[in-house]
């Protein structure tokens, strides 16, 4: 489109000549529509956030068995916990005073992919019986792996940020496990479908500062794995793991 060589528009001028206008307008109109559409482009091209739940400020009653070894767990007869405390505080000072004993307690529920928290709070745990429980829990040796994935902090994961894992969430999920939050590592299988377990030291003991290198990157881990209940544990020693190149 042509326009008048000895037109000139002063932007102080309410209206720009007309031969301008006419090359103007469509130019304008199109730089608009091509944003949208790229704004949309890029909607559709964001992959859904995974269903999860966190049921912030419902406070629940449950009633179990508290268990503090690798991690804090409630033991109900409806499924099996992970505990946790407000914030990015694990619950290990609470298990270990309550070890073995059935408690009543209040908390908030965390929950994903059939994986469930407490955020306890802590104040509100009571026994339900003077002695503790003759408790044995049933493992199930699974056999030695290799599995490549990420290392996350379980309660960001399961449900109180949304996504819980990845390279943007290394900082929260180093702070988290660093104060005592359970680590998960997270693999996925040959038809792509991800399986948590937790992590832990290769007798079952608990780990924390020892992993925070390697969160959120590609990792390469060697060691045996159990099922504790209903939950898959992979002991390994953090010494051998190995960065991943996938």
């Amino acid at each position: 489109m042509k326009t008048n060589d000895n037109e000139f528009y002063v932007g102080y001028l309410p209206k720009a000549p007309d031969g301008l206008a006419r090359f103007v307008k469509p130019m304008v109109t199109g730089l608009i529509a091509m944003a949208l559409v790229v704004s949309l482009a890029l909607v559709f091209a964001q992959h859904p956030f995974p269903r999860s739940n966190f049921e912030f400020g419902t406070d629940r009653t449950y009633r179990g068995l508290v268990v503090n070894r690798p991690y804090p767990e409630l033991r109900a007869s409806d499924g099996q916990y992970l505990l946790v405390l407000p914030g990015k505080h694990g619950a290990k000072t609470f298990a270990d005073s309550f070890n073995g004993f059935a408690v009543e307690m209040r908390g908030s529920r965390i929950e994903r992919g059939g994986h469930t928290m407490i955020e306890i709070l802590p104040e509100s745990a009571r026994r339900l019986g003077q002695t503790p429980a003759q408790y044995i829990p049933h493992v199930e040796p699974l056999g030695e792996v290799t599995l490549t994935g990420e290392i996350v902090d379980s309660k960001c994961f399961l449900g109180v940020m949304n996504p819980g894992n990845g390279k943007t969430h290394r900082d929260c999920a180093a702070r988290c496990i660093s104060g005592g939050i359970p680590p998960a590592f997270i693999a996925k299988d040959a038809r792509g479908v991800s399986a948590f377990m937790l992590l832990s030291g290769p007798n079952g003991e608990p780990l924390h500062r020892e992993v925070l290198d390697y969160v959120a990157e590609p990792v390469r881990i060697r060691g045996s794995l159990i099922r504790s209940g209903g939950t898959l544990v992979l002991r390994a020693d953090p010494k051998q793991f190995e960065r991943s190149g996938e």
